[in-house]
């Protein structure tokens, strides 16, 4: 009872989770197209210590879900700053209203006209 390409019941099932890595390691250029961070940035993170280059051959190699949590890490702290920037701001809208784009583009036309 063999279907090519198939399993049947009677075939062994193998665990395929083995075949997976749980922290993937990828070129340092690798990393920077898949996360958006340019590799002047992942350096930085090298530099204070947070994030560490390996060699591989000829290749640098960091692992992914590290620089995955450091981009998410960083965003939000920007995303805050943005905020804070924001609610300083002379005309910004108060604290209970909601910041988003929008309001940053209105705020911009209204200090324009």
């Amino acid at each position: 009872m063999r279907d090519v390409g198939h399993l049947t019941y009677d075939d062994p099932m193998t665990d395929r989770r083995d075949s997976l890595h749980k922290h993937p390691r990828v070129t340092i250029e690798a990393a920077s197209e898949l996360i958006s961070v340019d590799i002047p940035t992942l350096r930085e993170w090298v530099r204070l210590g947070d994030l560490v280059i390996e060699q591989q051959g000829d290749m640098e190699v960091v692992q992914l879900d590290v620089v995955t949590a450091l981009a998410s890490r960083h965003r939000a702290a920007r995303r805050g700053t943005f905020h804070n920037r924001l609610r300083e701001a002379e005309g910004s809208p108060s604290s209970g209203e909601v910041v988003s784009v929008v309001d940053l583009q209105e705020l911009a036309r209204d200090r324009e006209g």
